[in-house]
This record gives structure tokens, sequence and C-alpha cells, in this order.
């Protein structure tokens, strides 16, 4: 396949765009974030105060951001590679690009799978403590009255009590 200067710039152009994007994908797992498959569920509200809040990472188990990350990568830099050169240094020039932009990718990629969360222990009204993590949003502080909603399956987020 043979691409020209111009194209390969285009295409250089996306895929600038494309990287920093896939960070907008990483997990959400905040007091606010919901399933498609757990609306119309049945919840059961709890009340408690916040005690103590401490900022934690929460990584994603998948790996498939990390893979689409270094696919675009590789590409593009075998791509913006290819424009480099002639003969034998154009090959090493498409290969290094390559092997560039896939580890800058794969290292986008594994950046999208990352948030900061929140482990928040609440105790409840009855006396009893519990350590929950989610997500910032909501961001709650010690001290706070929260509610503690409990999905069917066990799953539990906490949000602020109004």
């Amino acid at each position: 396949m043979y691409f020209r200067k111009p194209a390969a710039l285009i295409l250089a152009a996306t895929v600038a765009f494309a990287l920093p994007a896939i960070s907008g994908c990483g997990p959400h797992v905040g007091g606010y974030d919901y399933n498609a498959g757990e609306a119309r569920q049945s919840y059961s509200v709890y009340r408690a105060t916040a005690t103590n809040v401490q900022e934690v990472n929460i990584n994603s188990n998948s790996s498939s951001r990390q893979t689409i990350g270094a696919v675009i990568g590789a590409v593009a830099g075998g791509v913006i590679g290819s424009t480099i050169g002639s003969g034998s240094g154009q090959t090493l020039a498409t290969v290094g690009g390559a092997l560039l932009g896939g580890a800058a990718g794969a290292g986008a990629g594994d950046l999208a799978s990352r948030q900061t969360g929140l482990q928040i222990t609440v105790r409840y009204d009855n006396g009893s403590e519990e350590v929950i993590v989610q997500g910032r949003d909501p961001y709650i502080t010690p001290g706070q009255r929260v509610r503690i909603v409990v999905g069917p399956d066990g799953s539990r987020r906490v949000e602020p009590e109004y």
C-alpha cells in the first residue's frame, strides 16, 4: 500500500485527535453511574454518615483499551514513518514508527482504563460500618449525611442525602 505524504499527514492528524479520545472511554463507577441493565430495577436505600473518605485508583480489568490504543498508534506510526526517506531507510522508519506509535498508543489506552475513585467508610444509623469504593462523582466528605443505594445484586453506591 502506497501513501502519498498529504494522505499520511491527514491520517496522522486524524489519529492525533483519536488517541486522546480513548481516555474519554475510561470506566465510570460513580454514585450516579448506571448501566442500561440496571435501569427499571428496585433499589433499597439506607441512611448513614460518611466517617472516612480516601482517594483511590480504580483500574479496569479489561485490556481492550490498551490493545485498541496500541493498534491505532502502530498504524499511525507506520504510516507516518513510511513518509520518511526512501529504500531501506524508509523501511526502517516505517517499522520504527509502528513500534513507537504502538507503544505510545498502548500507554494512552492504559491511562484510559483508570479512574480516580473514593473509598468511603460509612456508619449506618444502627451503628454498623461498611467501606464502599466508587468513582469521585459525587464527591463525599467525612461527616456528610449520605444515602446508601443497594441494588438487587448487592452492589452499593453512596449519594449525598439532600
